[in-house]
């Protein structure tokens, strides 16, 4: 979560807290918060509750999360459904019609070259 990282790092300079003040807030070892900010791990969730708490920010904040409100990303879910939906079918429809009309072309060469017709 580089998001994360850069959230962090950016909120504790903001804020002017040393590493050392933040991870006794949070009773951890400062290397461990340190390997926050670099990405070498992530903090649990007790842990990024803890921290939005510390600055007063959500954790969609807190995470980078770009939130999108009254549902729109179940929204956009649901449009992306129905239009594979629609897309799929207008294939089979297509792919139907060109098979047909190699199957009509097919039956025509067949009766012309055996007089058929």
């Amino acid at each position: 979560m580089p998001k994360l990282a850069e959230n962090l790092k950016a909120l504790r300079l903001q804020n002017k807290l040393s590493m050392q003040v933040v991870a006794d807030h949070l009773k951890i070892a400062r290397a461990s918060y340190s390997h926050f900010e670099t990405t070498k791990s992530e903090p649990n969730l007790k842990v990024l509750m803890k921290i939005a708490d510390l600055y007063n920010v959500s954790l969609d904040d807190l995470v980078g999360r770009q939130f999108t409100p009254n549902g729109v990303v179940i929204d956009q879910v649901r449009m992306k459904t129905e239009m594979n939906r629609e897309i799929n079918a207008m294939v089979k429809q297509i792919a139907n019609e060109f098979i047909q009309s190699k199957e009509a072309d097919i039956v025509k060469r067949i009766q012309k070259k055996f007089s058929l017709a």
